[in-house]
């Protein structure tokens, strides 16, 4: 009885260390199991999103395509099909296909019969903009508190600051020394007492947050000779540069035609910049006194016609799954053939 009791309690313990071996090996098993479906899925994501990003380049490289073919056709010279093709042109920069992936190139434009900032497809032209390294304080100034919606005083501290960044040599803002602002900051840096090299500086400069440089992104750039295009200028650079509210609602009605809409076939386009004046009075009734004003800005050879600098922005999304948006933000250089900016989110 004791052999057999002895041998029935080493079957027991056999069996049940058995047990704990395969119940341990089990769990060993759902864990390897778990950490290796994680990795696959880590994986899957991470490949999915360089297939995003490759597809947001293909819409980015389409668009300089585009960008590119538009110009050589009409020899650099805009005409209204160039600028409706190039700025408001659903058919080429929406739902694009690229494998698995919708692409869409999209860039924002002021509105002037919202009064809002709204998104179109197609390029945005970056010679419709206040250029950061040419403006004066002057200027910077009533356009950040037009398009802020700030007092005066702010927005010159504002315009100061972002011109200071450019300017070589010592400037007080308002009471303090820019240098000694940046350099006490938690993590320091010098003001760059250079010009401007990408848009986003911007947000190195004291008082830029993120939401000011978003508001004012559609009216400023650093790209480009500072000449403005007075075929697709928008209404707050234009009072900015010390138009009329009038003037500028008389040069908009003679260059949006009679549909009343921004780069559609109907546009006026002015083919020199010096005949603005004469060619607005042509189409619409405008007082000598406004005619005066835009000869005024042509003296100063702040005024031109070509677009010859674009931006936009290439977002890629999936037609089926969960993948996030990734997105391209470029400018290019038409004339260099250069692209001058190029940032990936």
């Amino acid at each position: 009885m004791t052999m057999i009791r002895m041998l029935n309690d080493r079957k027991a313990f056999i069996l049940v260390s058995a047990l704990w071996i395969l119940g341990f090996l089990t769990i060993l098993a759902v864990a390897l199991g778990m950490g290796a479906r994680q990795k696959i899925l880590v994986l899957k994501r991470i490949e999915e999103r360089a297939s995003s990003r490759l597809a947001a380049e293909a819409g980015a490289k389409k668009t300089i395509a585009v960008f590119l073919d538009e110009l050589e056709n009409s020899q650099f010279t805009l005409s209204a099909r160039t600028k409706a093709r190039l700025f408001n042109n659903p058919l080429d920069f929406l739902n694009i296909t690229v494998g698995d992936f919708r692409v869409d190139v999209v860039n924002r434009f002021f509105d002037e019969r919202s009064g809002k900032i709204i998104e179109r497809y197609g390029l945005e032209d970056e010679q419709a903009k206040l250029n950061l390294n040419t403006v004066d304080p002057d200027t910077l100034t009533l356009l950040l508190q037009s398009v802020l919606q700030e007092t005066e005083s702010l927005a010159r501290s504002l315009a100061v600051a972002i011109i200071d960044w450019r300017s070589s040599g010592q400037q007080e803002l308002s009471g303090f020394s820019s240098d000694g602002y940046y350099k006490g900051l938690e993590y320091p840096y010098e003001a760059k007492e250079k010009p401007y090299e990408r848009i986003d500086e911007l947000l190195l400069v004291k008082g830029v947050t993120q939401l000011i440089f978003d508001t004012i992104r559609p009216f400023v750039t650093v790209y480009g000779d500072g000449r403005i295009n007075i075929n697709t200028v928008s209404a707050p650079v234009l009072e900015a540069l010390g138009l009329d509210p009038l003037a500028v609602d008389k040069i908009l009605k003679a260059r949006n035609g009679v549909d009343g809409a921004d780069a559609t076939a109907d546009d006026h386009i002015f083919l020199r910049a010096f005949d603005v004046a004469s060619e607005v009075k042509a189409l619409v009734t405008l007082d000598e006194k406004y005619a005066r004003q835009i000869d005024a800005l042509n003296a100063r050879g702040i005024l031109g016609t070509g677009s010859f600098v674009a931006s936009f922005q290439s977002r890629a999304v999936p037609v089926q799954g969960d993948s996030a948006e990734v997105s391209v933000d470029a400018v290019f250089n038409a004339l260099t053939s250069r692209i001058q900016y190029w940032n990936e989110k």
